[in-house]
């Protein structure tokens, strides 16, 4: 049975993730919340499936590697790891941004990414096996009000692409997938901020926002769900993919087109 890690596994699109690749594979959930993480593993395990979790700061190199010798010890060597755990939403006008929430962003999307990933490709040792990164439309759109947000997912892509090069020899693959419009606490807190700081927004509930972004920007009038996106992931991280990698999929009711 091949063994996935996913990332950000305590709750929102990482624990779906984890629930999906748990229907088919042995799963490690890992997450800096070790109590949500915990139980959303419980849950799992309770409806038969084969997993444990282990307690995984991404953007903290010992960390990372603490959790893939979690796996080893406990399911076997991983083999395919979905990279979800993530921070965003808050909203911040471009000239406010300060250099201390560019580096946090960075710091869990960006190298949080990159760790795994290295991890991953020193383990395998030139043997096959398979990376999903999740990045995010943001990385396209050039919104002004998550820059760091959005630069952090964008160099997610190009990180994708480096290590779909290095593994291609072997068989290892790697791609992204970028969610569109999924109401997480990430778009509630964007959509808050909206609220307080844009008059258009003025007097709304979050959830109207949100509704108003969706019909704006989805051509296909409504938003993702994380059954959605887990389904891209199990599918990009399955056999029946494999002559794909380096690349990139929207998951976004046509919100980017290429």
């Amino acid at each position: 049975m091949s063994v996935a890690l996913v990332t950000g596994a305590a709750g929102g699109l990482g624990a779906a993730i984890a629930a999906r690749l748990a229907q088919e594979h042995a799963v490690l959930l890992t997450d800096v919340d070790a109590s949500r993480v915990a139980d959303t593993a419980a849950d799992l395990a309770a409806s038969g499936a084969k997993v444990a979790h282990a307690v995984c700061d991404v953007a903290r190199e010992t960390s990372v590697e603490e959790a893939f010798a979690a796996a080893e010890e406990q399911l076997g060597e991983v083999d395919m790891p979905a990279n979800v755990a993530g921070i965003g939403g808050v909203m911040t006008e471009f000239t406010t941004l300060t250099e201390e929430q560019w580096d946090r962003t960075f710091a869990v999307n960006t190298r949080g990414t990159f760790l795994t990933c290295r991890e991953l490709v020193r383990r395998r040792a030139g043997r096959p096996g398979a990376i999903v990164n999740i990045a995010s439309i943001g990385a396209r759109l050039g919104w002004e009000g998550i820059a760091d947000y959005g630069a952090s997912k964008a160099a997610v892509l190009e990180l994708t692409h480096t290590v779909a090069r290095v593994g291609a020899p072997t068989g290892l693959r790697a791609n992204a997938v970028m969610p569109g419009l999924i109401w997480t606490d990430m778009w509630r807190h964007a959509t808050e901020w909206m609220i307080a700081n844009d008059p258009e927004a003025a007097g709304a509930s979050p959830e109207q926002v949100f509704a108003s972004h969706v019909e704006r920007m989805v051509p296909m009038k409504r938003p993702q769900t994380a059954t959605d996106i887990a389904e891209a992931v199990a599918f990009l991280l399955s056999d029946k993919a494999a002559n794909i990698t380096g690349q990139t999929i929207s998951v976004d009711g046509g919100v980017i087109m290429t």
